[in-house]
């Protein structure tokens, strides 16, 4: 009987220390197995911190690259608007230009009524009018003139025979040779000027700008309100044969 109880005793130990044993190799199996998932987990840190400082530098480089490309865009924008600028610029250059070439067309419009004018005075400057005929007109015109004068109450106006000739010898062939005396007359205020004066007469002349030069008609101040014109020409021959006869006049 107390065999059987030992043996039964034995058989529990047994079993026991077996179970035990097992026991111990599952636990020393799973520490193997944490350790070495421990020593992976290490691993993979490890590794993902190498491959961070990796990052690390690759997040710098891009960094630095974006300030680059930031400072690129904006002188790019800065270029861009200069661009801008400068187109504005030539849109009104060539607003400029097409106001220009108007303006050519026009001037060269012009010149062409000008060279026409200037034909039509030369023609009319080629065409001599018979001598009786301005005779005539010259007669009228200066007395009509001298009663003008004397209606509007400024002046008494004479013409002496040699003012009546010159005029007839130089408006024969120039046509409006006397428009521009009578435009001068009218203005004797400011183309008026004193050339001489004498024990008996000042002597005036008034300056008349024509379509074929200078020319001079000559004047005496006569008493009160009175003046008389006594020659007329070129402004150049005129002088030259008033100093010849002495200034003398009829």
């Amino acid at each position: 009987m107390k065999k059987g109880f030992s043996d039964i005793e034995q058989f529990f130990l047994e079993a026991e220390e077996k179970r035990l044993k097992e026991v111990r190799k599952r636990r020393e199996k799973e520490q193997k197995q944490q350790t070495v998932r421990r020593e992976q987990l290490v691993n993979q840190i490890r590794n993902l911190n190498e491959k961070l400082k990796g990052k690390d530098r690759k997040i710098k480089e891009l960094y630095k690259e974006i300030g680059q490309l930031q400072s690129e865009l904006l002188e790019f924008r800065k270029k861009q608007k200069e661009i801008e600028r400068k187109k504005k610029e030539l849109q009104e250059i060539d607003k400029y230009k097409e106001k220009i070439e108007n303006l050519q067309v026009e001037i060269s419009k012009l010149k062409g009524e000008i060279a026409e004018k200037d034909r039509q005075i030369e023609n009319l400057k080629a065409q001599e009018v018979p001598k009786p005929k301005v005779e005539l007109f010259i007669e009228v015109a200066l007395n009509s003139v001298s009663e003008l004068a004397a209606g509007q109450n400024r002046m008494k106006v004479l013409f002496s025979k040699r003012f009546r000739k010159d005029m007839v010898k130089e408006v024969s062939v120039k046509p409006f040779l006397f428009n521009s005396f009578i435009s001068a007359l009218s203005r004797i205020d400011t183309t008026s000027k004193l050339l001489k004066r004498d024990s008996k007469h000042d002597i005036y002349r008034i300056r008349v700008t024509s379509p074929y030069g200078e020319y001079r008609a000559v004047y005496l101040k006569m008493e009160g309100n009175t003046i008389k014109f006594v020659r007329f020409g070129q402004r150049d021959s005129i002088y030259g044969e008033l100093e010849a006869c002495g200034w003398k006049f009829e």
